[in-house]
C-alpha cells in the first residue's frame, strides 16, 4: 500500500509549469501545511488548476482534430479524441478510487491521496497531449 507521503511526493515529481505566481502560491501553500487537512486543502487548489490546464489542451487537440478531418469531410479523429478524453477521465477516476483504497489513514488522508493521484494523471495526460500533438503547432 501506498504512504500518503510517497503519494504527496509523486505529486511534486511531475510538475507542469503554473504562471509564476499561481506556483509561487502554491509552493508556499505546500511548505505552510502543518497537517494533511491543510495539504488536501492545497491538493484541492492544484487539482483545479490542473483541470483548466487539461481543459484547455483538450480543446486544443481537438480544435486540431477538426481541421484535420475537414479536408475530408468527416469527424473520425474528432469522435475518437473525443472517446479516448472520455475513456481517460474514466480510467484516472478509477485508478484514484483504488489508489484511495489503498492508502492507510483516516478521510482526509485517503482523500488527499486520490486528488494527489489524479493530479500526477492528468499532468502526465497534459504533457503528452502537449508534446505530441501541440508543440508543432506553437
Amino acid at each position: 500500500m501506498m504512504s500518503f507521503k510517497t503519494i504527496l511526493t509523486l505529486v511534486f515529481a511531475i510538475s507542469l509549469p503554473l504562471g509564476a505566481s499561481a506556483a509561487d502560491d502554491l509552493a508556499a501553500c505546500y511548505r505552510d501545511a502543518k497537517d494533511v487537512t491543510q495539504t488536501k486543502a492545497c491538493l484541492e487548489k492544484e487539482w483545479k488548476a490542473v483541470q483548466g490546464e487539461h481543459k484547455e489542451a483538450v480543446e486544443r487537440v481537438a480544435s486540431l482534430a477538426k481541421a484535420w478531418d475537414k479536408p475530408y469531410k468527416t469527424r473520425d479523429r474528432w469522435n475518437r479524441f473525443i472517446r479516448a478524453t472520455q475513456n481517460f477521465e474514466t480510467w484516472a477516476r478509477r485508478e484514484c478510487e483504488f489508489v484511495k483504497m489503498t492508502t492507510k489513514g483516516n478521510r482526509t488522508t485517503e482523500q488527499a491521496a486520490e486528488l494527489a493521484c489524479r493530479i500526477n494523471l492528468y499532468r502526465v495526460r497534459i504533457d503528452m497531449l502537449e508534446n505530441h500533438y501541440l508543440s508543432s503547432q506553437k
